[in-house]
C-alpha cells in the first residue's frame, strides 16, 4: 500500500507548490520527509520558479503565488498569478501590510488596531495604542539586533491637518510598551508612501521639509531616502537616490530584492517614463546603487501607486495597481526589449469613504517563512526556516 511518505520528491514538490503559504506549517507535520521537502520548497532553489508573498487587495489580505516560468513563456491561460483570500482574516478590513523577517504588520481600515501575524505558524497578536491611532500614521516593523526583539515604529507629522499632528513612538515587543521618541525631522514622508524593511531596518522615500503659508505653491525640493535604525532607535542621514521626483504626482515605490537589497521604481508622470534601480549596498547610514538602472521604459501606463517586485535573473518587473479610472485591479509585467503584459485581477471594490477617496490600491510584499513565536514575546531566536 502506497502512503504519502512513498511519493517521489518531484511529486511532493508539485503538491507543495499548490499549498497556500498559511497551510504549509500544517503540511510539515505529515512526516519527516514532507517536513524537509516543505523547507526546501519554500526557501530552497526550487522556489526560483515562483514568487510567494501576501497581497492587500480590496481591504482584505490574500496569499499570492506567481509562476515566473509561465510568465516568461507567455503561456496564455496558464494562470501565472494565483490569489487566495486568507480565511481567518476575512472579517477584518486591512488597509496596510508591512513585512519583516517572516512577520507581517497589518493596520486596520478603521485605524483602531495593529496586528502582528506569523502566517507560517498561524499566530497573531493585537497591539493596542498608547493613546489612539490616526489615519495619517506611518508604520514600520523591524528588529533590534542587540536586544533580540522586534519593534514597531509609529509616527505622524502633519502641519496642515485641522490641528497640527506630531507624534513619534516605538513599541518594544519585549516590554509590550509604547515609548515616545525625540525626533526633529528635516524631511517629510507622505503617509501614502510606505517604508520598506531590509535587514531589520526600514527605509522611506522622503523630501526636504518646507512649511508653506496658505495659498503658497510648493516648489522643487530635494528628495532622498531616510532610514530608521531599530537597534539605535533613530533616523539616519539623507541617503542618495538615482533620480529626482519633481512632481507630487510622480510615482516612487520601494521594494525588496532578496533579503539584503532595495529596489526603487520611479515614474515621471508628465512623460510616463519609468525606471527601476537596485542597490548594491543597503545600510542605515549609506546606500549605493548600481551604475545602470535595472529596467527602463520610455512610455509606460500610469502606475499612480501600488507596489511591485522584480526578478533579477529573468530581468522582469511586476507592478500591481489600479487602472486610470480606479475601476479595475491590474498587474503589469515588464521586461527587456519592450516586453509588456497586462493581467486583469478583477473589478476593484469601491467603498464609500469620509474623505471621498474610496480606492484601495493593491499592495504586494514578498514572504519568507519564520519560526518566530509571536505568543512568546516575538523574541529573535535565530530559528528561521532554511
Amino acid at each position: 500500500m502506497t502512503t504519502v511518505s512513498d511519493l517521489s520528491r518531484y511529486l511532493i514538490g508539485e503538491i507543495l507548490s499548490k499549498v497556500p503559504i498559511t497551510c504549509v506549517g500544517k503540511v510539515r507535520c505529515t512526516c519527516k520527509r514532507w517536513n524537509a521537502s516543505s523547507r526546501h520548497r519554500i526557501v530552497g532553489k526550487t522556489v526560483a520558479r515562483q514568487f510567494m508573498g501576501f497581497m492587500m487587495m480590496d481591504f482584505k489580505v490574500c496569499s499570492i503565488r506567481i509562476d515566473l516560468n509561465g510568465i516568461v513563456k507567455d503561456e496564455e491561460g496558464s494562470g501565472p498569478v494565483s490569489i487566495k483570500l486568507i480565511d481567518n482574516l476575512n472579517k477584518i478590513e486591512i488597509i496596510k501590510v508591512f513585512h519583516c523577517d517572516g512577520l507581517l504588520l497589518c493596520t486596520t481600515r478603521d485605524n483602531t488596531r495593529l496586528l502582528v501575524w506569523n502566517p507560517y505558524l498561524g499566530q497573531m497578536k493585537w497591539i493596542e495604542p498608547k493613546k489612539a491611532y490616526h489615519r495619517l500614521d506611518r508604520y514600520a516593523l523591524g528588529y533590534d539586533t542587540n536586544k533580540k526583539s522586534y519593534k514597531i515604529l509609529r509616527f505622524v507629522d502633519d502641519a496642515y491637518w485641522p490641528t497640527p499632528l506630531f507624534e513619534f513612538e516605538i513599541y518594544d515587543t519585549n516590554s509590550n510598551l509604547w515609548r515616545a521618541l525625540d525626533v526633529t525631522p528635516d524631511w517629510d514622508i507622505e503617509y501614502f508612501r510606505p517604508g520598506l524593511t531590509v535587514k531589520g531596518n526600514t527605509y522611506f522615500f522622503a523630501k526636504q521639509k518646507i512649511i508653506l503659508d496658505e495659498g503658497e505653491a510648493d516648489g522643487d525640493v530635494d528628495d532622498f531616502l531616510v532610514s530608521f535604525d531599530f537597534t539605535k532607535e533613530r533616523f539616519g542621514p539623507h541617503l542618495h537616490v538615482p533620480f529626482h521626483s519633481r512632481l507630487d504626482e510622480d510615482t516612487v515605490v520601494l521594494s525588496s530584492v532578496g533579503e539584503e537589497k532595495l529596489a526603487a521604481l520611479y515614474q515621471c508622470m508628465d512623460r510616463n517614463m519609468m525606471e527601476i534601480w537596485v542597490t548594491t549596498k543597503t545600510e542605515p547610514h549609506v546606500v549605493s546603487w548600481s551604475n545602470l538602472y535595472f529596467l527602463a521604459v520610455d512610455k509606460m501606463v500610469p502606475l499612480f501607486s501600488g507596489s511591485f517586485f522584480i526578478d533579477e535573473e529573468k530581468k522582469l518587473a511586476l507592478a500591481f495597481t489600479l487602472d486610470t479610472l480606479g475601476r479595475y485591479k491590474r498587474a503589469y509585467i515588464i521586461g527587456e526589449d519592450g516586453y509588456f503584459k497586462q493581467v486583469d485581477l478583477g473589478e476593484a471594490v469601491v467603498i464609500p469613504d469620509d474623505d471621498g477617496y474610496p480606492y484601495c490600491f493593491p499592495l504586494v510584499c514578498s514572504y519568507v517563512p519564520s519560526l518566530v513565536q509571536i505568543n512568546q514575546g516575538l523574541v529573535l531566536s535565530g530559528k528561521r526556516e532554511e
